[in-house]
């Protein structure tokens, strides 16, 4: 628009001309730029998330760590049922995997036999020494038991090294088992799989809960979507992943923009009105827009 006016200027036109020929030039430029957004009345803001946080475990609810209004991060804690005997046998589960897992390191029995192994090969070496210089001095009867005494400690080497490696399988069972009971503890609270506000709060504390009984209800504002339908000669999939812009239609907020993209233009079209139905996400880290709320969208 500057350029043009520029070149009216040079050419010597009126300033009544100037003003006309400017307002001609503004209406081309926005009629170009309306070409290359669309506008969807009447699209309706939704929620992307939202959970009724179930009980996992039966039992007495010990804390209750949030109300209606409270805003959660993702893994927060929301409420605890009680958990004292998950707790005990997490703690058994525990020392019982340290006791493994000394066993499995300790070497005094493997090192015990080979000492003894070097004992008894030692005094049959000695023995056939001295049989080597006189027949008679080591009776037969003697020579087998200290060839006993060295088969005796190769046995005890290997069984040494066998009692290692199961001490080690027991180390690892003892890490499972661990596990195991730190998840059953787990399983008695309920944390915040993502961030958001909660709106409901169904049990108390002190309430008693059955498995699969719905606690709290959490949906999440920081992003949220937006549904409309667009004429099907408009609808194309190279739409998706464009920037739009939602206006909001209450009369309290006029002109309030919130940015997003487009995310989805499904395939089918409406027989009826031949429209089809696309989706946004729309960023809204302040939470000012809320679910429910309808407005206009831009794709640009």
């Amino acid at each position: 628009m500057h350029t043009h006016l520029i070149s009216l200027r040079l050419c010597g036109f009126a300033p009544w001309r100037q003003s006309l020929y400017l307002c001609a030039a503004v209406v081309c430029f926005s009629q170009a730029c309306g070409a290359q957004e669309i506008k969807i009345a009447g699209v309706l803001v939704k929620l992307i998330d939202q959970l009724d946080v179930p009980a996992r475990e039966q039992g007495t609810i010990a804390q209750l760590a949030v109300q209606e209004g409270s805003r959660v991060k993702a893994d927060d804690l929301l409420m605890r049922i009680d958990d004292t005997e998950a707790r005990y046998a997490e703690d058994r589960a525990r020392v019982e995997m340290a006791v493994a897992a000394q066993q499995a390191a300790s070497d005094v029995a493997e090192r015990l036999a080979e000492r003894t192994l070097a004992t008894a090969e030692g005094e049959l070496r000695r023995a056939d020494e001295a049989r080597a210089k006189l027949r008679n001095i080591v009776t037969e009867a003697e020579y087998e038991k200290l060839r006993l005494a060295v088969d005796q400690a190769k046995l005890a080497v290997e069984k040494a090294q066998q009692d290692r490696s199961v001490a080690a399988l027991q180390r690892d069972l003892k890490k499972v088992e661990l596990e195991f009971a730190a998840r059953q503890t787990a399983r008695h609270q309920a944390t915040a799989p993502f961030a958001g506000v909660i709106v409901q709060v169904h049990k108390r504390q002190g309430d008693w809960v059955e498995p699969g009984d719905k606690m709290l209800r959490l949906i999440r504002l920081d992003r949220l979507r937006v549904e409309g339908f667009l004429d099907a000669a408009q609808a194309k999939s190279s739409l998706e992943g464009r920037p739009v812009a939602l206006t909001l239609d209450a009369p309290a907020s006029p002109g309030t923009a919130f940015t997003g993209k487009l995310i989805f233009v499904s395939p089918e079209i409406d027989p009826i009105n031949r429209q089809v139905r696309v989706l946004a996400e729309i960023e809204n880290p302040t939470f000012a827009l809320q679910p429910g709320s309808r407005g206009t969208l831009t794709i640009r």
